[in-house]
């Protein structure tokens, strides 16, 4: 099984301060406070092992209150405690890059560890920061969370910024960076407007990393009947969330629920386009039978009593699906290994306003003292 968003690098900033003098991933977690308490602590490694993960994407997220302060520095913190975490599980996880080391680390009974950063605010607008962040083990990027960049329109909170309507020129071009590079770019919440932008843009499969249908739950947030089509035809993936609100736009819900969702996928898109999102540790409501990361079991045994599905369809969503846009994002990167880098720079009328505790480069002509 892989599971596609885990917010538990965020938990350990708000808890622990990322302090791991006294943590352990490999421990039960469930029987130490402050996790034992917390409607957010969903995840440790025995119950990784008991839900039978074999890879996880681990959330590198900055909430937006930091856009355009110390955005940076605290995406690279969390990537710092990501990384730290991996390394102190003695053996249990490691962190992979590529499809061949996660497909290498399942043949060796071992979770594997990937990282994703949610929002695009942490990319400060620059395409440096884009291919340092690759360089430093990110696989995907979400383009926005709840708040607007400079050059991408989310799904939430509030009117798109001046001269945005969805994806910008500059937004754009970072797409093509990212499918330069290799790194996946993940639409979940973007407005259907950016994602239908990206779908255009992108020459490599796009993904939703944590969402729902629309057609179950009435929500920007969520995926839209249109967009589900035009996915299949760029090869992408849904990852269905497990968040209550997106399942049922209500604070309850079932595993049923969570399979109406996947079964809607499928018949919109395609078996081949639906996977597991979850985003535990990222939320505080989820449902019944599915509490934790040990649960997955238990939502695939629902499953098996629909004959609709296969045992091979089965295996599709668990991971194979998300596999198969692991690889060929990694082939598109290998097509476009003879670009040069992109060098744009984003409008400065795009962030001049917004963006005012920030270097302002000098004219040449200007003496240097």
């Amino acid at each position: 099984m892989s599971s596609r968003h885990n917010d538990m690098a965020w938990n350990v900033r708000m808890f622990l301060h990322n302090k791991l003098h006294s943590f352990n991933l490999s421990r039960d977690l469930t029987q130490e406070a402050p996790w034992m308490s917390s409607p957010f602590s969903h995840t440790d490694l025995p119950r990784l092992k008991k839900g039978q993960v074999a890879a996880q994407f681990w959330s590198v997220y900055v909430p937006c209150e930091a856009q355009y302060l110390n955005t940076v520095q605290l995406l690279l913190e969390q990537i710092d405690v990501v990384k730290r975490l991996v390394a102190s599980s003695h053996g249990e996880t490691s962190l992979v890059t590529s499809s061949t080391e996660l497909m290498e680390e399942f043949e060796h009974g071992r979770v594997a560890s990937l990282m994703g950063v949610e929002g695009g605010h942490g990319l400060a607008a620059s395409m440096g920061i884009v291919r340092a962040l690759y360089d430093l083990g990110v696989r995907y990027v979400t383009l926005t969370h709840k708040c607007h960049t400079p050059w991408a329109e989310c799904s939430e909170h509030g009117r798109s910024p001046p001269n945005t309507r969805g994806l910008t020129p500059y937004g754009k071009e970072i797409i093509r960076e990212m499918n330069r590079l290799g790194l996946m770019v993940d639409v979940s919440h973007s407005s259907s407007r950016t994602t239908r932008d990206v779908l255009a843009a992108s020459r490599a499969p796009v993904l939703f990393s944590h969402s729902g249908v629309r057609a179950l739950c009435d929500m920007e947030r969520n995926v839209p009947d249109d967009v589900l089509g035009a996915l299949a035809v760029n090869g992408g993936i849904v990852m269905v969330s497990f968040y209550n609100n997106f399942l049922t736009c209500s604070e309850a819900a079932s595993i049923k629920d969570v399979i109406a969702h996947i079964n809607h996928v499928r018949s919109m898109a395609g078996v081949d386009y639906v996977g597991i999102g979850a985003g535990y540790d990222g939320i505080n409501r989820t449902p019944a039978g599915l509490e934790d990361v040990s649960k997955y079991p238990e939502l695939f045994a629902e499953l098996l009593k629909d004959p609709s599905w296969s045992l091979q369809d089965l295996k599709k969503l668990a991971g194979l699906n998300l596999l198969r846009v692991f690889r060929r994002v990694e082939q598109v990167r290998e097509e476009l290994a003879s670009e040069k880098p992109s060098e744009e720079i984003i409008p400065i009328h795009d962030i001049d306003t917004r963006w005012s505790c920030r270097y302002r480069f000098a004219s040449l002509d200007d003496a240097r003292t």
